[in-house]
């Protein structure tokens, strides 16, 4: 898990063998994004905006995703 400098993501990891992406929100809400690229993640992970950056390339997007436990 990485801790990113964001305003609206706490943490991220990556599952390189199942190219599943684990986004940890400010808000408590955490959700798994499928078949994600690891390109993808290692931009998220070094931009200078994490939040921005996951917005226009997941948020903005149709990744598949799941929920993992819902905002406080």
């Amino acid at each position: 898990m990485a801790r990113v400098d964001s305003s609206y993501i706490r943490s991220i990891s990556f599952d390189d063998a199942r190219h599943k992406m684990t986004v940890h929100f400010v808000d408590g809400c955490i959700a798994e994004y499928f078949s994600v690229h690891p390109r993808t993640y290692n931009a998220i992970l070094n931009a200078d905006s994490p939040g921005a950056k996951f917005g226009e390339l997941v948020r903005d997007r149709s990744y598949k995703f799941t929920v993992v436990k819902k905002a406080a």
